[in-house]
């Protein structure tokens, strides 16, 4: 067995309004002058896991983004290795 780690990037889709990110542009602007903010809100979790080989790993995490941390109707996810 091999040791992998994999961080996985889920967030809304673009096309899908963000309320949470508009609450913390409206709380920034409250309280900085800042220019131009625009935030995407989203979460982040890291995998550590043993697979036989680099097919399998991506397969497992490929699978548990799918499956079990996005919503593919209304967020997208990105795999960092």
């Amino acid at each position: 067995m091999k040791k992998f780690n994999a961080t996985v990037k889920v967030k809304l889709k673009p096309t899908i309004k963000d309320i949470k990110a508009l609450t913390l542009e409206k709380a920034v602007n409250n309280l900085l002058d800042v220019q131009n903010l625009k935030c995407r809100v989203g979460n982040i979790y890291s995998l550590e896991f043993d697979a036989e080989n680099d097919k399998q790993a991506e397969k497992i995490v490929q699978t548990i983004s799918e499956e079990i941390l996005s919503n593919s109707v209304i967020e997208e996810y990105e795999i960092i290795w």
